[in-house]
């Protein structure tokens, strides 16, 4: 075993909050800090260039986890068993310098002021008596107000595009008339919306609703960020997500914070380390963590801070695999808070149309090409009368469709079957013909949803695997039942030639991809008794550890995670930066 000089920092993965951390961090001060990454190292150059192998990355995953290594494993409650999760499905960790923001599609949401205050506001409008007795939704430890300044940082660090509907209290036209007030316009304009996108929106104004570009992680055109890093505007060329971005027209750590942090000599990013728990003392203080690297031998990196910033699902893995005489249970664990609230994201088409004499060029563009509504989003339309709370954003279907992966579900409801030559014949007519209208809903929590270690499956070093415990409840298929209606109104008004529509939503199915949001386990909070951390990913029970990333959320809203991370993020590391090492082991 090697013991490696102790250092102020070490980091659990080598993504997007890593990197945040490592570029807010070592520039000012002369700490040092080494992030332990499990996938290889990767670059924009020169391995994304002419990376446009479908098979290879979209349907064999090349840029995800490694199943047949460590995975995790699933079960609908807990009368059921848990099998381990052996094939890609419902999300796509990935692994390699970057993490998965290398591979995501870069919608970029700022959650809404009411998203943070979820519990606190149905009671207040629609009465305690509304919130279901098993429902542990819960309000965040801080809001919209103080998250709004990293918002904007993080925005101008990515140069992301997008157009403003509230500047300063001034609703804009055009803009998201919902979203919380910003102190500047986004530092780009949207991206080129896609002929089915302005199909959507025309719809959608005709029936008195409000649709704006999609908020992207992606360069409308030429920007040159904060520190300096000049990047191209994108191509539309169809290969996003699950792709590395040939040209960094699409933000990741490569293009953006990783720099920075390299250049102060101080940052080592070690690639191939399989962190298999953090140190502690006998008075429960972290001192470090214990990793194998890829040749399999075993390592000690002793430091003063241990980030937990790996997939949402790890972060919590670690915390429980993390025991000791302190810590029986694992760090955070003290009093039984890690595992709960986990929840994830209603992902899916309720309805779908085919246009007999439209072709639409869906092999185009990204994931923000098209438009979105935020009317029946959260509490953004009355619940009173409804047998649910929460919403979703409703959108149109996005482009950079490929043949492989969409062939087989692309015409289900308008053929009896997914085979033979008529359905191949129709497959052909109709590719670039049918199109889809989406949402991207709430995820309440519940005691009955939990991450916990699982007591038969272990992954190839030995160690325990994570094992869900979820499946939906019927607030979230009340909810869904009232939006599948909404879509076919939005789908109807867009004319198409046929119509099917998925009006029912069934068992959640961990086999079939939704997206890569899974939340909670490990959730800030305003004290112990509820929570694993406090408002800056800082754990209670044991203060010199901190957790980033989407583990912290109370519940999750309906909008990807991503540039809530990112806004935690910042606020972590001024926190750490500005304030920790004055007093170390001290709770913020």
């Amino acid at each position: 075993m090697r013991r490696h000089d102790p250092v102020d920092i070490v980091t659990i993965g080598g993504g997007m909050s890593a990197s945040i951390l490592a570029s807010q961090i070592l520039p000012p001060t002369s700490l040092r800090m080494v992030s332990l990454e499990q996938g290889p190292a990767q670059w924009t150059y020169p391995d994304f260039a002419h990376n446009h192998d479908s098979l290879r990355f979209r349907n064999r995953y090349a840029m995800m986890q490694d199943l047949s290594q460590t995975t995790w494993t699933w079960r609908p409650d807990a009368r059921s068993p848990a099998l381990p999760y052996r094939q890609f499905g419902s999300f796509h960790p990935g692994e390699g310098l970057g993490g998965s923001m290398v591979h995501w599609t870069a919608v970029m949401w700022r959650f809404l002021p009411d998203d943070f205050r979820y519990r606190s506001l149905n009671e207040e409008r629609y009465g305690a008596d509304r919130i279901p007795d098993e429902m542990t939704t819960q309000d965040w430890p801080i809001g919209y107000e103080e998250l709004e300044p990293y918002y904007d940082q993080l925005e101008y660090d990515m140069g992301v595009s997008g157009r403003a509907g509230n500047l300063g209290g001034q609703i804009l036209a055009g803009g998201n008339p919902f979203e919380g007030h910003r102190r500047r316009p986004y530092p780009n304009p949207p991206l080129a919306r896609s002929k089915f996108g302005r199909l959507f929106a025309g719809a959608c104004e005709g029936l008195d609703l409000h649709p704006f570009p999609t908020p992207a992680g992606i360069l409308s055109q030429g920007y040159t960020d904060p520190y300096g890093n000049t990047r191209a505007g994108c191509l539309y060329c169809g290969f996003c997500t699950r792709y590395g971005c040939e040209v960094g027209a699409k933000t990741s750590p490569l293009t953006t914070w990783l720099p920075p942090a390299l250049d102060t000599g101080r940052y080592d990013v070690r690639t191939g380390c399989r962190v298999l728990r953090i140190e502690t003392a006998d008075d429960g203080r972290a001192t470090g963590v214990r990793y194998v690297d890829s040749a399999g031998e075993e390592h000690v990196q002793p430091a003063e801070v241990v980030v937990c910033s790996a997939f949402t699902l790890e972060n919590v893995r670690m915390l429980l695999l993390s025991r000791g005489d302190a810590h029986p249970d694992g760090i955070g664990n003290d009093r039984g808070q890690v595992g709960r609230n986990y929840t994830y994201q209603i992902i899916q088409s309720p309805a779908k149309g085919l246009w007999e004499d439209e072709t639409f060029n869906f092999y185009m563009g990204n994931g923000c090409t098209n438009a979105q509504i935020y009317d029946y989003n959260a509490d953004n339309f009355d619940h009173s009368d409804l047998d649910f709370l929460g919403g979703a954003a409703i959108s149109g279907q996005a482009g950079q469709r490929e043949p492989i992966s969409s062939s087989m579900s692309l015409l289900s409801g308008f053929t009896d079957r997914q085979w033979g030559a008529e359905w191949k014949s129709m497959l052909g007519r109709s590719w670039d013909r049918v199109g889809s209208v989406n949402i991207q809903g709430d995820s309440p929590a519940y005691a009955g949803n939990f991450l916990d270690l699982d007591p038969t499956y272990k992954d190839a070093w030995g160690v325990p695997m994570l094992r869900i415990t979820f499946d939906w409840r019927e607030n979230e298929r009340n909810m869904y039942r009232f939006l599948a209606a909404r879509c076919e109104e939005v789908l109807r008004a867009m004319n198409p030639d046929r119509v099917t529509v998925s009006p029912e939503l069934g068992s959640y199915r961990i086999d079939q991809y939704q997206s890569t949001h899974p939340t909670g386990g490990a959730i800030m909070g305003r004290d112990p008794g509820e929570s694993v951390t406090n408002s800056y990913g800082q754990v209670w029970d044991t203060p010199n550890v901190f957790v980033t990333g989407a583990a912290l959320y109370p519940q999750n809203p309906g909008a990807n995670p991503s540039g809530t991370v990112g806004a935690l993020a910042l606020r972590t590391a001024e926190a750490i930066r500005d304030r920790y090492f004055s007093a170390p082991g001290e709770l913020l």
